[in-house]
């Protein structure tokens, strides 16, 4: 008993002991070490160890719950917020309570929207004529455009690829260039479209851009994008610039391969992400009207546009050997294909030739359509270890049965022994059927992926 009671008070440490201890504890740590007792349980609580959150709402009521615990907890005192909910159910209504708590909060410095789908489930209403652009307008836009106003130092913010918020992406350019334009680095504006042929186009100033001179990331539409835009990114700060291409308009002027060099030359470290989406037309103009020379063209992604373009695969490997490091291609499996889509008489494959060319290649992602596995050696023999990604479907593999086996071992191998064509079971149900699976459940975690 004297022991005990002459043992320490770890109970009773002081709050300042206490944070200084728990400072250097990882997170995992710190959560076991708040069980000791009801003072190191609020240490666990203090803002200081919570400045970066996710906050997920999902349809189960224990995930909201939890979320609602943190909001209330940490919702005025966080720096960097990113925000994961189930667009169906309640869980929009949800998000948008947790928005109008942080629109209060003066410190939030990071902000990132990832919605599970494009568009929520709830009606959307009009602004009135009087408003700027006559966008579609959410119960989330209220509150953003008061987070916009009220941070001392907003330095990102993305609109999470929703449709609805892209929409209305005009209205909160002129609160960012009024009360941000001197912090905001990261600014994610990209949509995806549910339709691609059938969507609102609202006029965004793009001149805007030129007041954040800070501005490093940038994620916009296509149809935005010209050489206005191009030379209003003049800062110099540029790293990485996302473009993701829906419908095409038939008087979108595009951009100049002068006005790519006048970019490149300002923005030496920039990298370009382009990303088509339920592109049917504009896939097909790709090599003559879009692609540039001059671009930094570093990622594409190619998802459900139904076709390959075989001209502007080769056109990365001859305009892009330097640069260019990942090139992702999915479609839903088109069971009358018998041939490989990228083969054509008496020209050498163009993925082969990508990984010949590509010094920086690092990824390459091709389901849907049938391919030589002779070819895929071809890939894995020219990259080596150097490709960290290598997917393709062992279904639309074509080569002579007896050596299969052979060549599957061979490719495993090179990629380090852990490789292997992907299975029915593993690849996502809408490029099995298109009728069952949905595309959107592949497309959005793929594009927010660029938005941080």
């Amino acid at each position: 008993m004297a022991q005990e009671d002459n043992s320490p008070c770890w109970n009773n440490l002081p709050s300042v002991i206490l944070l200084e201890i728990f400072s250097y504890l990882p997170h995992d740590e710190k959560i076991a070490a708040s069980q000791v007792c009801r003072n190191w349980r609020y240490a666990l609580f203090h803002p200081c160890f919570w400045k970066k959150m996710t906050f997920k709402f999902q349809i189960k009521e224990e995930g909201k719950t939890k979320a609602r615990f943190l909001a209330n907890c940490f919702g005025r005192s966080v720096r960097e917020a990113t925000i994961k909910w189930d667009t169906a159910g309640h869980c929009v209504n949800e998000t948008s309570k947790l928005l109008t708590k942080l629109s209060f909060n003066i410190h939030l410095r990071k902000l990132f929207l990832e919605p599970s789908s494009c568009l929520f489930e709830w009606p959307t209403r009009w602004t009135s004529p009087k408003d700027e652009g006559r966008a579609i307008c959410t119960p989330l836009m209220g509150p953003l455009l008061k987070i916009v106003k009220n941070a001392l130092s907003l330095q990102a913010l993305s609109l999470g690829c929703a449709e609805e918020l892209a929409a209305s992406a005009g209205l909160i350019l002129s609160p960012l260039k009024q009360h941000q334009a001197n912090h905001l680095t990261h600014l994610s504006l990209a949509s995806v479209k549910y339709d691609p042929d059938d969507y609102i186009l609202t006029e965004l100033d793009t001149s805007v851009f030129r007041s954040f001179r800070r501005l490093s990331i940038l994620t916009i539409d296509y149809d935005y994008v010209d050489d206005n835009l191009l030379k209003a990114l003049d800062n110099g700060l540029m790293e990485r610039l996302v473009i993701h291409v829906h419908g095409l308009e038939e008087n979108h002027p595009g951009t100049t391969n002068d006005c790519w060099l006048s970019f490149v030359d300002k923005n030496p470290r920039c990298e370009l992400r382009l990303n088509l989406l339920h592109s049917y037309d504009a896939v097909i103009v790709l090599d003559t009207d879009i692609l540039k020379p001059a671009m930094p063209l570093a990622y594409l992604k190619v998802l459900f546009c139904e076709s390959v373009n075989v001209r502007a695969l080769d056109l990365l490997s001859g305009w892009y050997p330097h640069i260019l490091r990942s090139v992702i291609w999915i479609d839903s499996v088109d069971s009358s294909q018998c041939m490989p889509a990228t083969s054509e008489p008496d020209r050498p494959d163009p993925l082969v030739l990508l990984a010949w060319t590509c010094t920086k290649l690092t990824e390459i992602v091709f389901l849907g359509y049938k391919y030589f596995q002779e070819e895929l050696l071809a890939i894995a023999r020219l990259r080596g270890l150097t490709l960290k990604r290598l997917e393709f479907a062992e279904r639309d593999l074509l080569t002579d049965i007896s050596s299969a086996e052979d060549i599957t071992n061979e490719i495993n191998e090179i990629m380090g022994g852990s490789w292997e064509p992907l299975s029915d079971i593993n690849l996502p149900l809408v490029v099995m059927d298109p009728v069952v699976g949905d595309s959107i459940e592949v497309i959005m975690p793929m594009v927010l992926r660029d938005q941080k």
